[in-house]
């Protein structure tokens, strides 16, 4: 199934239109949480916190710093700068290697996910690679093309294809109406449809959006099965770990390709059914992201 045979799907569509009515507010959400519930998805929205701790991203231009659990706003003014310096570094004929690295480093800095693993692995592992084969601008370029084309599937991709929850927050600044597809939004993603599958249908397989584990693991001290829960059911929505291999890149493209689809029309759906709210918390896919990185925390007490 290509993108457009998924964004076409009467399963797809339905899905569309039941998610839109709670963007716009006309249906109500009722998630339940650590501390209470969300109604609707405007509170998870007005919930959005980042980052847990203070935290100082160094960018090619100045120094940002955001302060410990900072509001939407305030991250989108960081992602704004993030965006029009990663872009600009990109529109160029030949782009600077190590002006486009620090960039893209920033990125990585602000989402907490440039990690460098043992053996050398991890984003920022892979960062320090592409620096000294001075082949980054080829890689984020073909995989720019791919994204934007919607040409990545299960078995088709830029043989150098990078996709993960951390490269991810790279793409979502480098393309219009691209999210960030990490464990929360996964997580969300995958609550809110089998929410919508109870009153409709079985789960289908096209809409089974990929889990993944929770970075947190259990916190120490606590009980074991205290981890946060970032499926809300396993059988439906087994976990899988994005890891070296090609095929687990392009799996977790192609899924943050459907969730940009869903979340794209289903926002067109919700302003269509509040035409003029200028004042509507959502005018963004990046907007629902949000409320949805609030949601997918930690599925624990939306599933008793």
């Amino acid at each position: 199934m290509n993108i457009t045979e998924f964004s076409d799907n009467v399963h797809t569509q339905q899905f569309i239109t039941w998610l839109g009515e709670r963007i716009a507010g006309d249906a109500k959400l009722n998630f339940t949480h650590a501390t209470g519930q969300f109604d609707t998805l405007s509170d998870a929205r007005d919930a959005y916190e980042w980052p847990p701790r203070k935290k100082t991203i160094s960018t090619p231009k100045r120094e940002l710093i955001l302060t410990r659990n900072s509001s939407l706003a305030v991250n989108q003014k960081v992602l704004d700068q993030l965006c029009d310096g990663l872009r600009d570094c990109l529109a160029a004929s030949t782009p600077d290697e190590e002006l486009l690295a620090a960039w893209v480093q920033s990125i990585l800095v602000w989402g907490g996910v440039y990690t460098r693993q043992k053996n050398g692995g991890g984003n920022a592992g892979w960062l320090s690679a592409r620096r000294a084969a001075k082949d980054l601008a080829a890689h984020l370029r073909e995989a720019l093309d791919a994204l934007e084309s919607g040409s990545v599937t299960f078995d088709h991709g830029p043989s150098t294809l990078r996709s993960n929850a951390g490269l991810t927050k790279v793409y979502s600044l480098a393309v219009d109406d691209f999210i960030i597809y990490d464990s929360r939004v996964a997580a969300a993603l995958a609550w809110l449809v089998m929410e919508w599958s109870r009153k409709a249908i079985h789960v289908p397989d096209h809409l089974k959006f990929a889990c993944m584990r929770a970075n947190e693991g259990s916190p120490k001290g606590k009980a074991p099965g205290s981890a946060k829960v970032r499926s809300p059911n396993v059988a439906d929505f087994p976990y899988f770990a994005p890891a070296s291999h090609l095929r687990d890149h392009r799996r977790h493209a192609v899924w943050n390709l459907r969730a940009n689809r869903v979340l794209a029309a289903a926002l067109v759906q919700a302003k269509a059914l509040r035409p003029g709210a200028s004042d509507s918390k959502f005018q963004t896919v990046r907007d629902v992201e949000a409320a949805l990185f609030v949601i997918g925390a930690d599925l624990r007490h939306a599933l008793d």
